[in-house]
C-alpha cells in the first residue's frame, strides 16, 4: 500500500490484540475516522470519514462510507461493527471511491479481508470471559479435503449480562446473546483456476442497547408523567393512567437514568436472522487475471423498543425487516504492455427492504383515550374511551434498488519515477418505492377500524453518473513518494420508506463529492520507521441528511440535500520499530468542516397545512465529525522463562463533535480520551493467556435520538471493562 496512490490505513496484526473487539476500535488507528455504534441498530455502524457520515439505519438508504467484506459491499449499516476476530486484514480508504470497490462511495470505503482455508490441519481456539457477565467462544478449525482443497469452519458465540441496570424492572438491560458459524471451501482447481465459497449464518437475540431518558421537559413523554396538558379548544394530552412516579418522563426529574441505568419498561429486544453467502472465483489466462466475485445476503429482523425512555407508557415500535441483496462482479486485470496495468469489469447490485412496524400507546393520548366517542345512530355519541395501548398503527413500505456500473482503472508508468493513474465508474441506478399511509388496529373494534387516509403509491426514479479518478505519483527515492489525485464520488437518490405521510414522499437527489489530495508515504532508517501525510480538500453538494420531524400528531424522517459543504484538513500515520522488542504508532486527523450554503425545510409541518418552509441552516455543525483526532500506542514483546511476554497498550483522542442534526447540547459528545491494554503471555508458541481492560478511565458519552416532540432518547457508551481469554492457536 506504500506504493499506491490513495490514502489508506491497513490494520492487520493490530487485530489480535485482546482488547480490539470489532470494526470500531479501528478508531484508534486511522485518521480523520469516527466509528461509532448506531443507538437501536443491532451492531450498526454510524461512520464518518472526512466529515462525511450517515447514522439512519433504514435498509432504504446506503452509507456514504462502504464496508466490504470479502470483496462485496454491504448494503445496510446493520451489522457492520462485526468482531475482529478470523479477520486478517483491514483496510480504510479515505475520499471517495467507487473505481474498484463495488458501489460507488462518497466519504470512504472500509475494506475487510476474512482469513482463507489453510489447506491444511489445524485450529484456533479462544475462550474469554468479562465482567459484566461476558461469556465469549470462538473457533477456527481447518481441514485439508484434497490435495489442492481445504474446508474451514468457525464458530463465534456471545453473551453477556449489558452494562445498564433498569432501575423499573429490576434486571441487567443491553445483553448480548448471538451466534455466528461459518464455513468456507477453497479449491485449486487447476494451476490457473481457484474458487472460494463462503456461508456465514448469525442468530443475534441481543438486545438493542438501553435508552437513557434525555426527554425535555416540554417534550409530551414529560408532560403525560406531570398530570398531562390541557389548552381549552388546541390541545389535550392526558395523563398517563399507569400512574409512573411524577414527573419520571423528565429527563430533570428522573432519577432512574444515568449513563449506567435506565427507566424504560421493558427492553428493547431483537432478533436477526442473516445469512450471507460469497463465491469467489479466480482464473489465468496468460498475463491476465479474470476473477468474479459473487455475494448474497438475506438478513430479517424483528424487534421491539421503549423510544419513550423512560417509566411512561407513551410510545412503543414493534416491526420487522427482511433484507436481501445480490452483487455480481467480474474484472480483468493485467499488463497491456510492460509499461501499463489494466483493471476493468462491470459489477451488478439489486436489494429488495420489506419494513412493517407498529407503534402503540401513543394513540392513546391523541384522541383514542379519554373523549374518544362513536356515534350512537341518534346523531349523538357514545363516550367510549379506549383503554392504554388498544390501539396502535401500522406502517408498511417496500423499497428496490438496482445497480449496474462499467468501471476501469489504468496505471502508467511515463519514466521509471513517474506514473499516471487514470480511472472511471459510469453507474446506472435505479429505485423503487411501494406504500400508503399506514391505517389504525384496535384490540376492541378489530383491524383497520381507522382504515389507511389514501392510495397506496408506487414511485420510481433513476440516476445515472460518471465518476472519475486521475492521480500522478513520483517515487523521489527508493523509499519515498509522492502523489496528487482528483476523484469525484457520487451516491444516488431515492426513497425514505419509513414515513407515515406518504402523500408527500418523493424521491431526494444524489450527492457529490469532488476531492483533491496531495500525499506523501515514506520509509526510513532500513524501513523501521514509516511516515505517511496527506493534506486534502472536498467539495461536498447536495448533500443528503436524514432528519426526524414533526408532521402534525405524527413524527416523520425526511431526507433533505443540504446544499454545499467544504471540507478541508490533514493526516499524518507514523509507525516506527524502535528495536526487535518495541514497535510505536502514531496518527493525528485535522479537519476543517462546514456548510457553505444549506437552505431547505428542516422543521416539517409544526401545525398542519403549514407546508414547506425553506430555511438558512449553514449555521449548522455536521454530525459525528471531531475536528481533530489523535491517536498512538506500542507493543512490546520480551522473552521470558515462561514464555513470550508481550504488552499492547493504545490510545484515541478525540475533539468534540455533534451526534444530533440540530446540534441539541443533550447529543454534544465533549473531547475525551480513550486507553486500552492488553498484556498477554504466549506458551510454545501456541498458547496466549490475555488481561485486558478497555475504555480504562470510563469515558462516558451518549448518542441523542429525538422522535420529534413525542420523546428523545440516549444511549452511552460502554464503561470501563476488563476480561481474560485464553488463545490456542495449532
Amino acid at each position: 500500500m506504500q506504493d499506491i496512490a490513495v490514502s489508506v490505513t491497513g490494520i492487520s496484526t493490530q487485530l489480535e490484540n485482546a482488547a480490539v473487539k470489532s470494526l470500531q476500535d479501528i478508531n484508534n488507528y486511522a485518521p480523520n475516522v469516527n466509528f461509532d455504534f448506531g443507538p437501536a441498530s443491532a451492531n450498526g455502524a454510524a461512520i464518518s470519514i472526512r466529515g462525511i457520515s450517515h447514522q439512519d439505519p433504514d435498509k432504504s438508504m446506503e452509507a456514504p462510507v462502504g464496508v466490504i467484506v470479502d470483496g462485496v459491499f454491504m448494503g445496510t449499516t446493520a451489522g457492520q461493527l462485526m468482531d475482529s476476530f478470523d479477520l486478517e486484514r483491514v483496510e480504510v480508504l479515505r475520499g471517495p471511491q467507487g473505481t474498484l470497490f463495488g458501489k460507488n462511495t462518497t466519504g470512504g470505503a472500509v475494506n475487510v479481508i476474512r482469513s482463507k482455508p489453510t489447506k491444511e490441519y489445524g485450529a484456533k481456539l479462544q475462550v474469554g470471559v468479562g465482567d459484566f457477565g461476558l461469556l465469549e467462544t470462538k473457533a477456527i478449525v481447518n481441514t485439508p479435503l484434497t490435495d489442492s482443497g481445504g474446508l474451514k469452519l468457525s464458530v463465534n458465540k456471545k453473551q453477556s449480562d449489558g452494562y445498564w441496570k433498569n432501575t423499573t424492572t429490576g434486571k441487567d438491560t443491553g445483553g448480548l446473546d448471538s451466534l455466528k458459524l461459518g464455513a468456507a471451501v477453497a479449491f485449486d482447481v487447476s494451476d490457473n483456476f481457484d474458487v472460494l465459497f463462503t456461508f456465514d449464518r448469525i442468530d443475534d437475540d441481543s438486545e438493542r442497547g438501553a435508552f437513557a431518558n434525555f426527554n425535555a421537559d416540554d417534550s409530551l413523554t414529560c408532560l403525560a408523567s406531570v398530570g398531562g396538558l390541557e389548552i381549552p379548544g388546541v390541545f389535550s394530552l392526558p395523563a398517563d393512567p399507569t400512574n409512573p412516579a411524577f414527573a419520571s418522563g423528565c429527563m430533570s426529574a428522573d432519577a432512574g437514568s444515568d449513563e449506567d441505568h435506565v427507566s424504560t419498561n421493558g427492553p428493547n429486544t431483537g432478533t436477526i436472522e442473516d445469512d450471507f453467502l460469497t463465491l469467489t472465483m479466480n482464473w489465468g489466462l496468460g498475463d491476465w487475471q479474470l476473477t468474479s466475485v459473487t455475494g448474497y445476503q438475506d438478513r430479517q429482523e424483528e424487534y421491539d423498543y421503549e423510544w419513550d425512555s423512560s417509566p411512561v407508557q407513551l410510545l412503543t415500535v414493534t416491526g420487522d425487516h427482511d433484507y436481501s441483496q445480490l452483487s455480481q462482479e467480474v474484472r480483468i486485470n493485467g499488463q497491456l504492455n510492460e509499461n501499463v496495468n489494466l483493471t476493468a469489469g462491470v459489477y451488478y447490485f439489486e436489494s429488495d427492504a420489506y419494513q412493517y412496524q407498529d407503534s402503540f400507546d401513543m394513540w392513546y393520548y391523541f384522541g383514542f383515550g379519554p373523549g374518544f366517542a362513536i356515534p350512537d345512530g341518534m346523531g349523538g355519541e357514545i363516550p367510549l374511551p379506549l383503554p392504554l395501548g388498544d390501539v396502535s398503527a401500522y406502517l408498511e413500505s417496500f423499497v428496490t434498488s438496482e445497480t449496474t456500473a462499467l468501471f476501469a482503472s489504468m496505471d502508467w508508468a511515463l519514466t521509471d519515477d513517474l506514473s499516471l493513474n487514470l480511472g472511471g465508474r459510469y453507474t446506472w441506478e435505479e429505485k423503487t418505492f411501494k406504500g400508503g399511509p399506514g391505517g389504525w388496529d384496535s384490540l376492541t373494534f378489530g383491524q383497520d377500524f381507522v382504515p389507511p387516509q389514501g392510495p397506496v403509491r408506487n414511485l420510481k426514479d433513476d440516476w445515472q453518473e460518471f465518476s472519475p479518478r486521475i492521480a500522478l505519483q513520483y517515487n523521489i527515492s527508493n523509499d519515498v513518494m509522492a502523489f496528487t489525485s482528483y476523484a469525484k464520488g457520487f451516491k444516488s437518490g431515492g426513497f425514505f420508506a419509513r414515513t407515515q405521510n406518504v402523500d408527500a414522499i418523493s424521491s431526494f437527489d444524489p450527492e457529490y463529492v469532488d476531492t483533491f489530495e496531495a500525499g506523501l508515504k515514506s520509509e526510513w532508517l532500513d524501513n523501521r520507521v514509516r511516515l505517511n501525510a496527506t493534506a486534502f480538500m472536498t467539495d461536498y453538494s447536495d448533500k443528503q441528511e436524514e432528519i426526524l420531524v414533526p408532521a402534525g400528531d405524527q413524527v416523520n424522517t425526511i431526507v433533505r440535500n443540504a446544499g454545499e459543504v467544504e471540507i478541508s484538513g490533514l493526516e499524518l500515520e507514523l509507525q516506527a520499530a524502535i528495536t526487535t522488542d518495541l514497535s510505536i504508532y502514531m496518527m493525528a486527523g485535522l479537519l476543517d468542516a462546514e456548510y457553505e450554503k444549506f437552505f431547505a425545510d428542516v422543521d416539517g409541518e409544526l401545525f398542519p397545512g403549514e407546508g414547506e418552509i425553506k430555511t438558512d441552516n449553514s449555521y449548522l455543525k455536521l454530525r459525528n465529525t471531531p475536528d481533530k483526532t489523535f491517536g498512538a500506542g506500542f507493543d512490546y514483546f520480551r522473552n521470558t522463562p515462561l514464555g513470550e511476554l508481550s504488552v499492547n497498550y493504545s490510545y484515541r483522542w478525540s475533539d468534540e463533535y455533534e451526534t444530533e442534526f440540530f446540534n441539541d447540547p443533550r447529543g454534544h459528545v465533549n473531547s475525551m480520551g480513550l486507553h486500552s491494554l492488553s498484556t498477554n503471555l504466549t506458551i510454545d508458541e501456541s498458547y496466549k493467556i490475555s488481561l485486558y481492560g478497555r475504555n480504562l478511565t470510563d469515558e462516558r458519552y451518549a448518542r441523542l435520538v429525538k422522535i420529534g416532540t413525542l420523546s428523545q432518547m440516549g444511549m452511552y457508551n460502554a464503561p470501563r471493562t476488563y476480561g481474560v481469554q485464553f488463545t490456542a492457536d495449532f
